[in-house]
């Protein structure tokens, strides 16, 4: 027994040694990238992802999800589609340090759509901001730049506690008003925050397990229902955004507005204001496949299929 707590403290002593190096190493070079011009600081991860990346594990699981959404693609387009996907990953990361500074610059951030937004929030009601892994998803919260508007973010925490609290404080800095781990408490923190006329920001485009298994780009995926259950329960509207890299560390924003289904029957009108909402991404993702993460993993039946050497059939796709 005391043999077993010593290797158990061993290895617990190790991994803290590996979370500080990591955060260490990441700290670093943050800070080397805020001292670079903007555009610059952008471009080298994103060479370095694009270069890196494919000999990685996560570039055949993207494959496989790609290849499995897509397929009338050719292996060449896929490729290049997954490239450049990389490569927007590596500039996400050279950009945190810049965050604040391209949500103000009406030169590298521009809206479409806002107006719908300004309205629904000049009625002093709370409402839902959902988007997905889209571009800089960082970016998502930029509309409390140009609208004055509380607004309460949620993210999801890494593995390394050191790591997440580093990088969390580079994310307040766009989020003022409010950056919440998801967890437990999340749906009460986002209810508060609703019943006060907030703004409540998150991303649902990755797998939920114990949320609605709902289609997504033709194919089953369990999928929160947080958002669809806060605004069928508070009456709330939903607007959805997108950020769309333009050119460099230059950004468009889409916005748009989600219906929630009002049939008086809570769980039918969750799920169809669910699918609602995996429909405006699904949509978003075809237009824009290179800007999208497709190294999450979305689909369970994509990855059973694939580990028993079974191809997705492509009606079930189309459906």
């Amino acid at each position: 027994m005391g043999q077993h707590k010593f290797w158990k403290n061993i290895g617990e002593a190790l991994r803290q040694v590996r979370f500080w190096a990591e955060a260490g190493a990441i700290l670093l070079l943050l800070g080397m990238l805020r001292l670079l011009p903007l555009d610059v600081a952008s471009a080298i991860p994103g060479k370095l992802m694009r270069w890196i990346a494919p000999l990685t594990h996560r570039h055949k699981r993207a494959h496989k999800n790609l290849s499995a959404i897509m397929p009338e693609l050719s292996k060449e387009q896929r490729e290049e589609i997954l490239c450049s996907m990389w490569e927007n990953m590596g500039r996400v990361f050279g950009e945190i340090p810049n965050l604040t500074r391209i949500a103000s610059d009406k030169e590298r951030f521009r809206f479409e759509g806002l107006e719908e937004a300004r309205s629904i929030l000049a009625e002093g009601r709370g409402a839902l901001a959902i988007s997905g892994h889209f571009s800089n998803w960082e970016l998502t919260p930029a509309p409390s730049f140009v609208i004055p508007h509380p607004q309460l973010n949620f993210y999801r925490t890494i593995n390394n506690p050191i790591l997440d609290g580093i990088l969390k404080r580079y994310r307040e800095k766009i989020c003022p008003n409010g950056l919440v781990p998801k967890g437990n408490h999340s749906l009460l923190h986002a209810m508060r925050a609703l019943r006060k006329g907030q703004m409540v920001g998150m991303l649902v485009d990755q797998r939920t397990s114990g949320g609605l298994t709902v289609p997504f780009l033709g194919l089953p995926a369990e999928t929160t229902h947080a958002p669809a259950l806060l605004a069928c329960r508070h009456d709330a509207p939903i607007l959805a955004g997108v950020v769309l890299r333009e050119k460099g560390a230059r950004f468009k924003m889409i916005c748009t507005q989600v219906p929630v289904s009002q049939t008086g029957d809570l769980n039918r009108d969750v799920e169809i204001t669910t699918m609602a909402i995996n429909a405006l991404l699904g949509t978003w993702v075809r237009e824009h496949p290179h800007l999208w993460l497709w190294s999450h993993r979305r689909w369970r039946d994509i990855e059973a299929k694939a580990s028993q050497g079974i191809e997705t059939p492509r009606e079930t796709i189309n459906a």
